[in-house]
């Protein structure tokens, strides 16, 4: 990789083609998105006290930084610069990264006063609902890169951005199963007794188990008992139709011995 400083080095840059170029700058803005959400996660996890939540946060943390030093390793491989840190898409770059840096700051404070002034059970559902939300722009990010670059032929990149969109994924399908878990706290924290839903009873759900239960024996006895008088119904045809040749080879042989008197 040649360094910004050495002399040539603008010349280097514009040779890029047209599609290393829009490559590099797709990858540059998954790489400034994976450094803002780098900025959200480490104040999300300092913020939740749910340790199993806290736990996989801490674990995509470390795929967030995995993914940004995969991007930047592969935007450099094009011969292009990676961001530095978070910057605003679609802006330029100087300007860009000064907003970013600016915009992933003020979130970092808002979590902050936000978590002061609710109790903790909303503030994780509101960190919830912030993670699905980033992490499906992510999705959505990396789906581009996949797509442009498999139509521009370059595999590498497109294998890159399917298996980080694959990472995102499943993060976007945990925060999306562990959500409604939340609201339950959420009502268990903040709404009285008498306006919430009656919960099922468990007596209910286990009559109706063990009725299926029993409709499910029942019905593999009638299949036995079917399986038992079709076996009966064979023997007997079996024995009938040996009888009638029994009494058939008799009734031969008395003829035969007729004949010969």
């Amino acid at each position: 990789m040649i360094n910004p400083a050495v002399p040539g080095y603008a010349a280097f840059m514009a040779e890029l083609n047209a599609r290393d170029t829009k490559l590099v700058q797709f990858l540059n803005e998954a790489h400034a998105k994976e450094a803002e959400l780098e900025a959200d996660l480490a104040t999300h996890i300092n913020l939740t006290q749910k340790a199993p939540y806290k736990k996989r946060l801490q674990q995509h943390l470390r795929e967030t930084k995995d993914h940004k030093r995969r991007v930047a390793s592969r935007i450099k491989a094009l011969r292009g610069t990676p961001s530095s840190g978070v910057r605003a898409p679609g802006v330029p770059t100087g300007v860009g990264e000064l907003a970013g840096k600016g915009l992933a700051a003020v979130k970092g404070q808002v979590g902050v006063a936000r978590a002061a002034v609710t109790n903790q059970a909303e503030t994780h559902l509101r960190n919830a609902r912030d993670e699905l939300r980033e992490e499906y722009v992510e999705i959505g990010i990396y789906a581009s890169i996949e797509a442009f670059a498999t139509e521009v032929g370059d595999r590498e990149t497109a294998q890159l951005a399917k298996s980080i969109r694959r990472d995102e994924q499943k993060t976007a399908d945990y925060i999306e199963r562990l959500i409604p878990t939340l609201v339950k706290e959420v009502v268990r924290a903040e709404i009285p007794r008498d306006q919430r839903a009656k919960p099922r009873r468990r007596t209910a759900r286990k009559r109706t188990t063990t009725a299926r239960s029993r409709s499910t024996t029942a019905r593999k006895r009638t299949s036995t008992a079917r399986k038992r008088t079709t076996t009966a119904r064979k023997r007997t045809r079996g024995a009938t139709t040996g009888s009638r040749r029994r009494s058939t080879s008799r009734t031969t042989a008395r003829r035969r011995t007729s004949a010969r008197s």
